[in-house]
């Protein structure tokens, strides 16, 4: 065996040995104990997650790549997607909120340039596709879910109609239902 191969075997039993000591004395010590109890009841996560961990910085198109991905949850769960009528309902509880603060997860169904304005969302969802399965749209170009002038929760209808005149800062935009970004 090379001097090489026995530099690197015993670096690994060296960390192999402290990571053994390391779990036994979290393990078998009243300090570990401590710490696994604050652990378990959250009480160490602001110390060890940062501020920016816990804050949903809310952008257009991240908004809209959000509420995608909880549609295609709510899709591949129920086989279709939701009613139009009460969309943001449906996929409420689809809504990723690994590490976010309570509350934050909620910026997601609120677009960026409505933002601060209690009530108003401005998102709706394409009447087009609502409660139909992702293969019945003939064009995967369709628009999905889109900014709306209809800023309330759960907006829906036509694109056409809807969107917002003047366009809103950076242009309207919106998701497709094959999850592509548009331009509208």
């Amino acid at each position: 065996m090379g001097l090489g191969r026995r530099i690197v075997r015993r670096i690994g039993c060296g960390c192999l040995t402290v990571a053994l000591l390391v779990v036994c004395f979290v393990s078998f010590t009243d300090i570990g104990h401590t710490f696994w109890t604050l652990w378990r009841h959250g009480k160490l996560d602001n110390i060890i997650a940062s501020d920016q961990d816990l804050k949903y910085e809310a952008s257009e198109t991240g908004n809209l790549k959000e509420l995608y991905k909880a549609m295609m949850l709510y899709h591949d769960s129920e086989g279709q997607w939701p009613s139009s009528k009460g969309w943001m309902d449906a996929i409420k509880n689809r809504i990723g909120t690994a590490d976010l603060a309570k509350g934050e997860a909620d910026k997601k169904f609120v677009s960026p340039s409505v933002a601060g304005s209690a009530g108003q969302y401005g998102y709706a969802m394409n009447d087009l596709a609502s409660a139909k399965y992702k293969g019945d749209i003939k064009n995967p170009k369709t628009p999905l879910l889109f900014d709306s002038s209809d800023t309330s929760r759960n907006a829906h209808g036509d694109p056409l109609k809807l969107l917002p005149k003047p366009a809103r800062p950076g242009g309207n935009v919106g998701i497709a239902v094959d999850g592509t970004i548009l331009k509208l």
